[in-house]
C-alpha cells in the first residue's frame, strides 16, 4: 500500500507542514503509521479522510463540525444543514447591502447633491435594515477597506470619533454617539490604553539601531504614553506625541512636567497627518496602526520616515494557521483582517521596508496595565451605569475580550515590528 510522508501529503493538498501538525495535535487527522526513526507516515486511508476535510473546509465547516461528521456519520446531515442556515443568513446580509446600493443609486439618479448622515439613516429604513443587518453591513465595509469605510463615515458628516466608534463597535451612526462617551469613560483613565509593557517596548527600541543623536520623533495614538515617556528618557530628545482624544494627552502633559520629559502633545487625527514627508527618524505607533488599516498604515507611515530612519508599531497576531474556531469567529468580527506575523513581515517587505526584528508581547502585558485596571474600572462603572443599555453593551464587549484572551493566549496576541527605510545611495 502507498504511504506517504507529511511534506507529501501537505505539497498534494497544498498545506502547510503546521497545518497537518495541528490536525495530528487536535485528533482530525492523525498519521497512520510511523518509521522506525518515528517519523509520520500517511496511508490512502489518511489521504482519503484528508480529501473530505479538504471538501468541508470548502463547504465552510468549522474543524471541530469536521470532526464531528467524520466520527460520527449520523451527525453529517444536522452539521450540514446548520451550514446552509449559516449561509442563508450571510445571502441575506448581501441582499440587504444590495437593497442599500440600490437606494444609494435611486437617490443619486433623482439628483440628490450628496449623502449625509439623515440620508444614510433613511435609506437604512427604506430598505428595511435592522441593527442585525447594518452591522453585518459596516463589518464587511471595514473588512474590505478600512480606509474607504472611514471615509464614507466621516463623509456622511460624523466626526472622527464618531466614525472610529462605527469601526471599532460598529453600532448605529444613530446611536454612537453615547456609546462612545462610555467607551472613553472606561479606556481614558487605564495606564495604557491597549497591550503593552515597558519591557517591550525597550526591547523595540533596541532594534533601532544608528539613530541621530536627536532624533526626530512622532508617536502616533500615543494615549497615556506610557511608551512617549520612555521614549523621552531613552532617547533624550523631543518626542512629537499625537493622539485625537484630549483627555488622554493632558494625562500626558501633567506626567511629562511632572517627570521634566521634553513631550509635545497635539490632538490631532492619524487619518490625515500634516507632516511633510521625510520629517521624522522614528514613528512610533504601539496599539495604533490597526486604525487606519496596516496596509495602507505601512504605506502612509512612510512618507512622513526619512531614509535610514524606523517605524516601530505592534499589531494583533494569529500565532496559529488555524485557530480555534470560536476565536475564529469572534476574529470575524472584531478584527477580520488579522494576519500571522509572518504575513505582517512579508506585507512590511512588500511595501519597500526591510524588517529588522519582530517579537510577541509577553501576556503581562495584556493584564498588569491594561485589562487588570479595566476590570476593575468597569466594575466601578456598572454600578455608576446601572441600567445604561448602550454603557453595558460596552462593557459586555470588553468582557468577552478579556474571556476571549484567557481561552486562547496561546493562539494570537500583539507582536512588535521594528522597520527600517533604506537610506538613499
Amino acid at each position: 500500500m502507498k504511504t506517504f510522508r507529511i511534506t507529501e501529503l501537505g505539497r498534494r493538498f497544498g498545506l502547510a507542514r503546521s497545518t497537518l501538525l495541528h490536525y495530528d495535535r487536535i485528533g482530525l487527522l492523525h498519521p497512520g503509521a510511523r518509521t522506525a526513526s518515528d517519523y509520520r507516515v500517511y496511508t490512502e486511508q489518511d489521504l482519503a479522510r484528508l480529501e473530505r476535510i479538504r471538501l468541508y473546509r470548502e463547504a465552510g465547516l468549522g474543524l471541530s463540525d469536521i470532526a464531528c461528521i467524520l466520527d460520527r456519520t449520523d451527525e453529517e446531515t444536522d452539521v450540514l444543514e446548520r451550514r446552509l442556515r449559516e449561509i442563508d443568513r450571510e445571502t441575506a446580509a448581501l441582499r440587504s447591502q444590495q437593497r442599500v446600493l440600490t437606494g444609494m443609486l435611486r437617490t443619486a439618479a433623482a439628483g440628490a447633491s450628496g449623502l449625509d448622515k439623515e440620508l444614510w439613516l433613511g435609506l437604512q429604513k427604506a430598505c428595511g435594515l435592522d441593527q442585525a443587518a447594518l452591522r453585518r453591513w459596516h463589518l464587511e465595509f471595514e473588512r474590505r477597506s478600512s480606509q474607504a469605510h472611514h471615509d464614507f463615515l466621516l463623509g456622511l458628516g460624523l466626526s472622527e470619533k464618531e466614525a472610529l466608534q462605527v469601526r471599532m463597535l460598529t453600532k448605529n451612526v444613530e446611536e454612537n454617539g453615547e456609546a462612545m462617551r462610555y467607551f472613553y469613560e472606561l479606556f481614558q483613565d487605564l495606564p495604557r490604553q491597549g497591550p503593552g509593557c515597558a519591557e517591550a517596548t525597550h526591547k523595540a527600541l533596541d532594534l533601532a539601531k544608528d539613530l541621530p543623536p536627536k532624533p526626530r520623533v512622532l508617536d502616533v495614538g500615543c494615549g497615556r504614553g506610557q511608551q512617549t515617556r520612555i521614549l523621552a528618557r531613552r532617547l533624550g530628545t523631543t518626542i512629537l506625541a499625537i493622539d485625537n482624544h484630549r483627555p488622554v494627552l493632558d494625562h500626558l502633559d501633567r506626567d511629562a512636567v511632572h517627570e521634566g520629559l521634553d513631550i509635545q502633545t497635539r490632538e490631532l487625527s492619524m487619518i490625515d497627518m500634516p507632516f511633510d514627508d521625510g520629517c521624522f527618524d522614528l514613528v512610533w505607533a504601539e496599539g495604533s496602526i490597526f486604525i487606519v488599516g496596516l496596509a495602507h498604515g505601512l504605506e502612509e507611515f512612510r512618507k512622513f520616515v526619512a531614509p535610514g530612519g524606523y517605524l516601530a508599531f505592534t499589531e494583533m497576531c494569529l500565532f496559529e494557521s488555524d485557530p480555534p474556531q470560536e476565536l475564529r469567529r469572534w476574529f470575524d468580527e472584531v478584527y477580520p483582517d488579522v494576519r500571522g506575523i509572518e504575513e505582517v513581515r512579508r506585507l512590511a517587505t512588500g511595501s519597500g521596508w526591510e524588517v529588522v526584528g519582530s517579537f510577541v508581547l509577553p501576556d503581562s502585558s495584556w493584564w498588569d496595565d491594561y485589562y487588570v485596571p479595566m476590570l476593575a474600572r468597569m466594575e466601578e462603572l456598572k454600578i455608576q451605569n446601572a441600567g445604561v443599555g448602550e454603557a453595558q453593551e460596552v462593557y459586555a464587549r470588553c468582557e468577552a475580550e478579556v474571556d476571549m484572551f484567557r481561552k486562547y493566549s496561546k493562539s494570537y496576541g500583539y507582536a512588535f515590528f521594528v522597520l527600517h527605510k533604506e537610506p538613499v545611495p
